[in-house]
């Protein structure tokens, strides 16, 4: 039976390995059917999710700005394989700790939220989303589960960038060794959500995920509207600092200006109440 999320999996999975075999040649033909693997799990495991917005297209758009912006970056610097697939593969898993069960520990009602084996449990009728406070990392656990023992992907190195997509972001040294990937993947996810042609169209679905943990009352949101209109000052304080290097990457290719040129219209509609999609306003 053909599902959306089956196929979704199959053609980004294809399209990665593809892009990976052009870039670095058919020496590497391993890898890239290692990425396609690990594209078909992971959306499929989202496939799963019952989260309103976090769920298989998001992480979909997040992995195709990822790899824009390692094709800008390949057209201005040296790029190694493994740099390819370790940011990809972040890309690719940063909200598969979302979905509830697919860590050894998690049980019909447990679901476990960190490193020494702590569970929660949720409400009755709680969707994935009541796992937002912990998903940044039940990912990086799932990571060390499935390829803790992997001799050919560094589970750490993944785990580490998958950490910079914890919002609001933490302040990092620019000097430590791994932040450079870890600020990509990072600007990967804001761009594929805030970069998203239809994102404004989906305010109502993130709106909904943030009730679920009462994150509203503390943003000061009472309805998806407000969300839209304030999201010029949210865009160029909470986010647009974190994007600067990625940025310069995505505006190398006319793919990348696109995601660029996205990120400005959303604002500009915002801050013009130009409601072309999205909740009344």
């Amino acid at each position: 039976m053909m599902t959306m999320p089956a196929l979704v999996a199959d053609e980004l999975g294809k399209h990665l390995a593809d892009d990976f075999r052009r870039l670095f040649g058919s020496s590497h033909q391993d890898e890239a059917e290692r990425l396609d693997g690990i594209a078909r799990v992971a959306l499929e495991c989202l496939g799963r999710s019952d989260a309103l917005y976090h769920n298989v297209e998001h992480t979909f758009l997040v992995t195709l700005v990822g790899r824009d912006i390692l094709r800008g970056r390949m057209l201005t610097e040296r790029l190694e394989p493994e740099d390819y697939s370790h940011l990809i593969v972040a890309c690719l898993l940063h909200d598969i700790g979302y979905v509830r069960g697919i860590l050894k520990g998690d049980s019909h009602d447990h679901f476990v939220v960190d490193a020494e084996g702590r569970t929660v449990t949720l409400e009755r009728g709680a969707s994935d989303a009541a796992l937002t406070p912990y998903h940044v990392d039940r990912s990086k656990l799932f990571v060390m589960e499935r390829f803790g023992a992997s001799p050919t992907l560094d589970a750490e190195r993944v785990a580490r960038a998958i950490e910079f997509t914890r919002f609001p972001a933490g302040q990092t040294g620019d000097n430590a060794p791994d932040d450079r990937e870890g600020r990509l993947v990072q600007a990967a996810d804001l761009i594929g959500q805030l970069g998203d042609p239809l994102y404004l169209k989906k305010a109502n679905a993130l709106f909904y995920e943030f009730e679920e943990i009462g994150l509203n009352r503390q943003l000061g949101y009472a309805s998806p509207a407000d969300m839209v209109e304030r999201y010029p000052d949210f865009y160029w304080t909470s986010v647009s600092p974190h994007l600067e290097e990625a940025v310069g990457h995505l505006n190398v290719t006319a793919a990348g200006r696109q995601w660029v040129a996205n990120l400005h219209s959303h604002v500009f509609c915002a801050e013009h109440a130009f409601a072309l999609m999205g909740p009344q306003r």
